[in-house]
């Protein structure tokens, strides 16, 4: 059977059975008191025991309206709109579909405050992710997405070497409100430290993505929801914050909302400014005839980073069942350097050489985005979707050297001056169909196609100058261009067996086109493979609280564009970083055990991955002396992790909210044709505490410790660090004060190597990134508001709550 057959069969399986999760929807009407329709007005689902919001909604330019996704449970119906009074139908139980009693509105003044109680747990876990309500926390006010994902359960950045790991795996993608950034891996941290954590609703870290989901990635996906309101007329807020570390920093934003009738625009911007001081040190030694060879280096760094954001959104609703969307988004980041580098060499540890660099180095990401996207319901239980995405990412990176070498006497022998520069355009356009439809209350399938087409380029130059003149130097330049097709299917079903079982399962196929050609080696990569992946969760509810969910799915992670390309680029004259145009893409198996009561969870995983894809791998060569980071395919990598979410109520005044991983990582990778085995044991927490020190005044302090661990055959040491915030809200009208330090103790640094004397490998790396920053915020809303958030209350259960007029 060759792909095309393939992708058609999936396409037509909605014969096959399916299963799902129990959740139901309620419809119905709001009307005045002449029995309209009264257009757009608010919906809100509240559990009857509390009165807490569960799910909002917006009705038709009819009144009618649908809430879907709903557990059971004993809810009631209450609507609001301007020049309208409240109204809300009794209690009801909902363990199936359900249509509700209309509605009638008599007019009326509106109300100067409607109150709900609309605070958030700090993480919420649900069926397939763990959910970070990045607004619930004070010190992440002013900061970015980034350090947000830092303090996050069984998150671990190093910036080192650019990379996320979540439970131990690499292999993160990256998501903004569900659609994929396409970012290469080298950038993704680039980018998220442009984000502002004032514009981010939530982060959803999804280990165990279902079959609707890219089959992309080893450690799953982080989901970016950014904020959005559903308040009728002009909507919205701005912060500014300014701080100071080993340099200033400025964090300022501004989102807004439009709606009226059947339109919505919205839109946000954001500016940050973040200059720093950070120190890197590498060391590296090796025998060789029995005479220890080694190179030190220690690098002065002093980055500035500048942000520009910038997100436009227009949806309109065409008529009472289709709306169609414009979403158009961009950035502009610059990363700048001034660095001062000391190395030198040794022969039995007495230095024989030294080389000062002074260099300097911008680099600059610039992105445009375009989504299209409509949506047709054919029913209330059935619709399709389209959405298409034109992508371009623009990275551009020229440093210049200064390279002064001494003898062992440190007498002056010569200077070198060297310029490097790598231009990469990123073009990437994306189609997809989705359809969906409820046949019964218990079965649900959902079926899909997808297709990417990417076209990356990669231009790396160096020149030396020479008498007066730049020379290129033919062995470190070269120009890559890469092709990429991907082509993808999926088929998935939702079925509930009773009232405490349900099930969900997903068949996905992709089938991938990579074609790599470079000037000087001519076509480097031609592959193309078709893969299957299978997805499947179980949901057992024990009562109203306990639940328990087991999964499976299997995941590929696909070489990136700059691991391919066979360039060169070196941090001093003995350390390389390198292409490999060698690389297989990795195929994971994932299992996982879930247990969820009220707001506490346990999360059981097991995932074995092979031809792990490890970047920035260390090796040695010998003739020359010189380090060569490049990525490499490790044999295998097992990880099996426990994470546990744990919030104590110690007092009215004192809760905290506990978050532990163990993780134990087995790699098997070669080195020279001589396998090597490493296994390590390390454990993570992380502990956040507020305190309510009266209505308008919060204080929260949070710590973490992140143990050692593996980066491919590397081990780096444990890192923790501290923060505190300080929160003062003043009348809606004057908005809310933060205060907060970040990494409170100076503590966070990256430390390790590779220590592996039968291969003749040991090397070591510092990388001291971090600044104490002190950072004050102030945000305020804008515009029409008749419902506003009331007391802070822990409510754990909710899937939403959010401000609705």
């Amino acid at each position: 059977m060759n792909h095309k057959n393939s992708i058609l069969l999936l396409c037509i399986l909605c014969s096959l059975s399916a299963f799902a999760q129990s959740s139901y929807k309620v419809s119905g009407k709001v009307t005045d008191t002449n029995g309209e329709g009264v257009a757009f007005a608010n919906v809100l689902l509240l559990k009857s025991a509390d009165s807490t919001l569960v799910k909002g909604a917006l009705a038709t330019d009819l009144g009618d309206y649908v809430i879907e996704d709903i557990p059971e449970g004993v809810y009631y119906i209450q609507s609001t709109v301007l020049g309208f009074q409240p109204a809300e139908t009794a209690p009801f139980n909902l363990n199936s579909d359900k249509a509700i009693e209309t509605l009638v509105l008599a007019e009326g003044e509106a109300l100067d405050e409607v109150v709900v109680k609309a605070a958030k747990p700090l993480f919420t876990q649900k069926v397939d992710r763990l959910v970070i309500n990045v607004e619930s926390s004070i010190v992440s006010s002013g900061g970015t997405a980034l350090e947000v994902l830092e303090r996050s359960p069984g998150v671990v950045v190093n910036r080192q070497n650019n990379n996320i790991s979540v439970v131990g795996k690499d292999g993160v993608v990256v998501m903004i409100n569900g659609k994929i950034s396409y970012v290469p891996a080298s950038s993704i941290v680039q980018m998220l430290e442009g984000m502002s954590s004032d514009n981010i609703e939530s982060i959803e870290l999804i280990t165990t993505p279902p079959a609707n989901f890219d089959a992309e990635g080893n450690a799953g996906f982080i989901n970016i929801v950014l904020k959005k309101t559903s308040d009728l007329g002009l909507n919205g807020s701005y912060s500014f914050s300014a701080g100071y570390g080993k340099g200033e920093t400025t964090n300022d934003n501004i989102n807004f909302n439009y709606r009226k009738n059947k339109v919505n625009l919205f839109g946000s911007y954001s500016f940050s400014l973040d200059k720093r001081a950070q120190v890197f040190g590498a060391s590296r030694e090796f025998f060789s005839n029995d005479t220890l060879f080694s190179t030190n280096t220690i690098t002065d760094r002093e980055p500035t980073q500048r942000n520009h954001n910038l997100r436009l959104g227009f949806d309109y609703q065409i008529s009472e069942k289709t709306i169609m969307g414009i979403l158009l988004n961009g950035f502009d980041n610059r990363w700048s350097m001034d660095a001062f580098n000391e190395s030198f060499d040794a022969v039995n540890g007495v230095p024989t050489s030294f080389v000062d660099i002074a260099n300097d180095e911008i680099n600059q990401l610039k992105h445009f985005g375009a989504n299209y996207n409509i949506k047709h319901d054919f029913t209330e239980n059935e619709f399709i979707s389209f959405d298409i995405d034109y992508l371009f990412y623009e990275f551009d990176n020229p440093t210049n050297y200064s390279n002064m070498f001494f003898d062992a006497d440190r007498e002056f022998l010569m200077t070198e001056l060297l310029r490097s520069g790598k231009e990469t355009p990123i073009t990437t356009w994306v189609g997809k169909l989705d359809y969906s439809n409820r046949l019964s209350d218990k079965l649900k399938i959902e079926t899909g196609i997808k297709g990417t087409k990417s076209d990356f380029e990669n231009d790396v130059s160096v020149e030396n100058l020479i008498n007066g003149d730049w020379i290129s130097d033919p062995t470190l330049t070269n120009n890559s261009v890469l092709d990429e097709t991907i082509l993808a299917a999926y088929f998935a079903g939702d079925y509930t067996l009773d009232d405490k079982w349900s099930m969900k399962a997903g068949l996905r196929y992709e089938y991938t086109d990579s074609q790599l050609d470079t000037d000087t080696e001519g076509k480097v990569v031609d592959r193309q493979y078709g893969l299957w992946f299978p997805s499947v969760f179980l949901n057992r509810k024990i009562g109203e609280h306990l639940s328990m969910n087991l999964s499976y799915s299997k995941r590929i992670t696909r070489p990136t564009f700059n691991d391919l390309a066979p360039f060169v680029i070196f941090l001093d004259p003995n350390t390389f970083i390198s292409g490999n145009a060698s690389l297989q893409p990795a195929i994971s198996n994932t299992f996982k055990y879930d247990i969820s009561y009220k707001s506490y969870f346990l999360s059981f995983q097991y995932t074995n991955q092979d031809e792990s894809i490890a970047n920035f791998q260390e090796s040695i060569d010998e003739d020359t002396g010189r380090l060569i980071f490049e990525a490499e395919n490790l044999d295998y990598t097992k990880t099996f992790s426990i994470i546990a979410g744990i919030p104590v109520k110690l007092s009215n005044w004192w809760r905290t909210q506990n978050n532990g991983s163990f993780i134990r990582q087995a790699v098997r990778s070669f080195y020279n044709g001589e396998a090597i085995e490493q296994d390590l044991t390390t454990f993570s927490f992380n502990s956040t505490h507020s305190f309510k020190v009266s209505d308008s005044f919060s204080v929260e302090l949070s710590g973490f410790y992140n143990g050692a661990g593996f980066f491919g055959s590397a081990t780096y040491d444990a890192v923790y660090g501290m923060n505190i915030g300080l929160q003062k809200k003043f009348s809606e009208k004057w908005g809310t004060l933060r205060f907060s330090v970040n990494d409170l103790l100076d503590s966070i640094e990256f430390t390790g190597g590779t220590d592996l004397p039968e291969q003749n490998i040991r090397t070591e790396n510092l990388f001291d990134f971090s600044n104490r920053t002190f950072t004050l915020t102030y945000t305020r809303n804008f515009g029409n508001k008749e419902l506003k958030s009331s007391r802070n209350r822990e409510t754990g259960s909710e899937d939403e709550r959010r401000r609705v007029n």
